[in-house]
């Protein structure tokens, strides 16, 4: 029976053709995000970055005392975590995510500042323990599967190493980025920390360059309505109007497939509240010029939720969290599709995709 509810929503959202293979990441409620995605679409996912983010299901016990964030002292991870397995299996059984089995190996990068108020290192910890059954490593041996992150002196956002933040001092109006230790923002400049370089590294298992590459190819602009599934809007969807792909120019054609990442935002860090310009400053554009790497970027909108947060909690729908969810699936269409938004940018020298 499970299996037919799958086969019923195919036929219901319209399933495309294969993801492709790729890896994740994702800051805050995009780190939630790319949790639900590595499990979702585990078969086409090489790995994942998580930074501050809460283990897959804790939608479920979040409550009022912001569980999966802040986390009161009285949190209790080993009566959660067994119920969140639950889930899983569940999802699994249904058809609704790729079968566990594929999590097996897989390669996981885990940050959590040690300034973080947002998202409490024990939720993070949560998720290293929930993973480690399912990849088959715990990170605490270097050179395994996963990499634990923890001894940077920061609060909540996604952190460079001040190369792409501008002219000024962190925190001032000639600045694109905030003090490392203090207040969350989109970008915190800890010395000497490049995330993105560090993160992809791991999960490409350094098949990449020794350093950062310029980064001038212009941003491809990719309309997310055509993408959404039969019966829902970008508006009930909780999705902006487009979202974002940076590939380097070599990358624009049939005759080359290059590595592909998505990256998701965090809360009021997307492109509807900052622009575009945030795309290019988080470091990672210019490791993608140097490990010939295409970088897609969707974006959540306010529609659902005024912070535009993607969609951890069910807003949009009880099977947020699986392939059919009306955001997941937006997002694996689009990369389904992503050969051909390639090649037309290619061929058309344009920054917009029709």
């Amino acid at each position: 029976a499970g299996r037919g509810v799958a086969l019923a929503l195919s036929a219901a959202v319209g399933v495309a053709a294969a993801v492709p293979e790729h890896s994740v990441s994702g800051v805050s409620s995009g780190a939630d995000m790319a949790v639900n995605h590595f499990v979702a679409f585990s078969s086409s996912v090489t790995g994942a970055g998580i930074v501050a983010g809460a283990p897959y299901g804790c939608n479920l016990v979040e409550g009022s005392d912001d569980k999966c964030g802040s986390a009161p002292p009285d949190t209790d991870w080993t009566k959660i975590l067994p119920r969140l397995a639950e889930r899983l299996l569940e999802r699994a059984k249904d058809g609704l995510i790729d079968p566990l089995r594929h999590l097996w190996r897989k390669r996981l990068y885990l940050f959590s500042g040690a300034k973080d108020w947002v998202v409490e290192r024990n939720v993070m910890e949560a998720v290293r323990r929930q993973f480690g059954s399912l990849v088959g490593d715990d990170g605490s041996h270097p050179g395994g599967a996963v990499a634990v992150d923890y001894a940077v002196n920061a609060t909540h956002g996604w952190i460079v190493d001040g190369a792409t933040c501008g002219p000024g001092e962190p925190g001032s109006s000639t600045s694109w980025c905030a003090p490392c230790c203090c207040s969350p923002s989109s970008l915190l400049m800890c010395e000497g920390h490049d995330l993105s370089g560090f993160l992809l590294r791991h999960l490409l298992q350094g098949r990449m360059g020794v350093q950062r590459s310029v980064a001038d190819a212009p941003l491809i602009e990719v309309p997310q309505a055509p993408y959404v599934a039969q019966g829902r809007t970008l508006n009930d969807s909780g999705l902006w109007r487009a979202a974002y792909v940076y590939a380097p120019l070599k990358c624009r054609s049939r005759k080359m497939w290059c590595n592909v990442h998505v990256h998701y935002h965090g809360c009021v860090w997307g492109a509807e509240y900052t622009g575009t310009d945030l795309l290019l400053r988080l470091g990672l554009v210019e490791w993608g010029e140097a490990a010939d790497m295409v970088f897609v970027f969707p974006q959540a909108s306010s529609t659902l939720d005024s912070a535009g947060c993607w969609d951890w909690t069910g807003q949009s729908g009880d099977l947020f969290d699986t392939k059919y969810g009306a955001q997941l699936f937006a997002v694996g269409a689009m990369l389904e599709d992503l050969p051909r938004i390639l090649w037309q940018a290619g061929q058309n020298d344009s920054s917009l995709i029709v």
